[in-house]
């Protein structure tokens, strides 16, 4: 991949409505505007806003835990790109730890596609944990593979910067609630991206989406001993705990600590729901793992929306001639979306030449989840 990524699009003159200015949308609406189609994407609230799943300050960006790097090496091109058009800082390269116990075979595989790709990797034993990084206590079961390629995207200065750029090729953002895809006949093509909300679009895929309501946290760090710009990286173990942090780079001096999941929500009913036994997961963890945080309570709390397909892998396919669909991304959806935003792109224009083999389109198709099942 080159080090600044062109949109592989044909040119096209197509009038396009992309549904929902997350980070998903926000993509496919700018590899559409790059191609020179006449796109309109329409967002439900006033931006910026938290009701959705592509707020807040920070998402993980980890290459350890995929099994192609296609999507990944695209993605981060496009990032780093869009990082020197701007001029503003969008990643920021923090290594990462995935912890698992010695032999994980689960790790083994992820670290052999490292390998394989000539990218650099190392499995830690407890042992040299424990003296590289002394703030994090963890039993001798455990080890890590070291990711120093993992890092941190700045997300709402991504986001932010994504829609800029759109609007500066002559999109419009428009806000406005979309009811059913019936609104929109006036439109030559369609890309659905609405987060949460896709099952009212689209009820064919009700029945393999639900959507989680995640809780964030923020620790008190007093030593400093768990920030980006000491060193120290992202730790990673949610495939084993469903917890994750991040090192200290948004509020000053506080650690970010996620849980991978959380209670089944509507949308428009978060606020009502409780994360509370998910808190106190987090909050047990951080008492066992991260001595230095003060763990009696975090100091400031946030929620996302995850929106989760029933078997773990996006929807990313064409619902009809006109209208494409990217659903269901699991809570792992930010760092891909430049390849995602493509995928979508070059699939309401049928122009699915475009999508490069090594994104494995084959992956996401929309009649894995039911054999000629139609929305």
């Amino acid at each position: 991949m080159s080090p600044n990524p062109e949109n592989t699009l044909k040119r096209s003159s197509a009038q396009v409505c992309v549904i929902g200015a997350g980070i998903i949308g926000s993509w496919a609406a700018l590899h559409l505007a790059e191609a020179g189609a006449r796109v309109t994407l329409i967002e439900q609230f006033p931006l910026p806003h938290t009701r959705g799943s592509s707020h807040g300050l920070s998402r993980a960006f980890r290459f350890l835990g995929e099994l192609e790097l296609g999507r990944l090496d695209y993605s981060l091109d496009r990032w780093l790109a869009l990082q020197q058009a701007i001029g503003e800082p969008l990643f920021v390269k923090t290594g990462l730890l995935n912890f698992g116990p010695p032999g994980d075979p689960e790790l083994e595989r992820f670290m052999n596609v490292l390998l394989d790709a000539d990218r650099p990797v190392q499995w830690l034993e407890n042992e040299k944990i424990a003296k590289r990084y002394p703030m994090l206590h963890y039993s001798e079961g455990w080890g890590a593979a070291f990711d120093p390629n993992g890092g941190i995207l700045i997300a709402h200065r991504c986001l932010n910067a994504v829609q800029s750029r759109f609007v500066e090729l002559g999109g419009k953002i428009v806000f406005g609630c979309v009811e059913s895809l019936t609104e929109l006949q006036s439109f030559d093509r369609t890309v659905v991206c609405a987060g949460p909300w896709t099952s009212r679009l689209v009820p064919g895929l009700k029945a393999h989406l639900s959507t989680l309501l995640t809780p964030v946290t923020y620790w008190h760090d007093p030593s400093g001993s768990y920030s980006a710009s000491s060193g120290f990286p992202i730790i990673f173990n949610a495939r084993l705990t469903d917890i994750y942090g991040i090192p200290a780079c948004e509020y000053p001096g506080m650690m970010k600590m996620l849980y991978h999941g959380g209670p089944e929500s509507d949308p428009d009913r978060r606020d009502s729901v409780s994360s509370e036994p998910y808190v106190d997961k987090v909050k047990r963890y951080v008492r066992e793992h991260l001595p230095l945080l003060d763990h009696e309570q975090p100091a400031i709390r946030e929620t996302c929306m995850y929106t989760m397909m029933s078997d773990g892998s996006p929807v990313i396919d064409r619902l009809d001639d006109n209208t494409a669909v990217g659903c269901g991304f699991s809570g792992s959806g930010f760092k891909h979306s430049p390849a995602t935003g493509l995928m979508l792109a070059a699939l309401a224009l049928g122009q699915d030449e475009a999508i490069p083999d090594g994104f494995r389109a084959d992956r996401y198709a929309l009649d894995r989840l039911q054999p000629g099942m139609t929305p």
